[in-house]
């Protein structure tokens, strides 16, 4: 229908009838009382009777248009979920810490403890290796690095019964020194295990000096931004002087 058939269309009485207007395949203008199967996914537009538009339809997504627009909703949507949790730990900092000095205390505590940690694995593994390495009828090390041992506890004496003594304590159980055998198998087994924890204590010492570095430097760009919304605050305020009244 072309556009002097539209205009003749709604001049002729049929102010009430719907008018639609789109492009066809070819690029081609039409007009039309109905919207064809064809043109139902193309862009058009609803017609008043005076020839304005009423409401504007856009045509719909391709598959692959689609696609790419929920995947730009993900990516938006994600990109909101970091902020939000950027702006959460970002006040956690705030609230944490009252200034830098106060940051490294808390820093330099938690690298001393892993500091501790990791001379005493390091100290444990030279000692097991030490100990495999010793020739076959050689006296085995002694260890240094255990933890110092209790004094085993004596059992407690049974309860006096009335009229008679209490029965005395049974004496204190001492476990039987180890072979040799018997320290070089329990070390075969644990020499592994002090490796690996070693070595992921150091890895996660170097993670940690990482993430302190970045989020001391995060803190003291907070601090700053802080400080420079303060000072513009104070400088917004209208200062305002009270005049009393003039002594005669």
């Amino acid at each position: 229908m072309s556009l002097a058939v539209a205009c003749a269309f709604l001049c002729a009485g049929h102010s009430h009838a719907q008018l639609y207007k789109w492009t066809d395949e070819n690029g081609k203008v039409q007009y039309s009382d109905t919207v064809p199967p064809a043109a139902t996914d193309r862009a058009r537009k609803e017609l008043r009777s005076d020839g304005t538009v009423k409401r504007e339809t856009e045509r719909a997504l391709t598959a692959e248009e689609k696609r790419l627009l929920a995947l730009k909703v993900a990516e938006e949507a994600k990109a909101r979920e970091v902020q939000a949790e950027r702006d959460r730990k970002d006040k956690a900092l705030l609230a944490t810490y009252t200034d830098l000095n106060d940051f490294d205390r808390v820093r330099d505590r938690a690298l001393t403890n892993l500091d501790n940690d990791i001379r005493t694995l390091t100290q444990r593994e030279a000692f097991l290796v030490k100990l495999l390495a010793t020739p076959e009828g050689q006296p085995l090390p002694v260890d240094t690095t255990a933890v110092a041992m209790t004094a085993p506890v004596p059992e407690k004496s049974a309860p006096a019964v009335a009229g008679k003594p209490a029965a005395p304590a049974a004496p204190a159980k001492v476990a039987a020194p180890k072979t040799n055998s018997a320290r070089i198998l329990e070390a075969k087994a644990e020499l592994p295990r002090v490796t690996d924890t070693l070595t992921r204590k150091r890895r996660d010492r170097g993670d940690l000096v990482t993430a302190y570095a970045s989020e001391r430097l995060r803190l003291a760009n907070l601090m700053d931004a802080e400080r420079v919304k303060l000072a513009s605050a104070k400088s917004a305020t209208p200062i305002t002087t009270q005049v009393g009244p003039v002594k005669k």
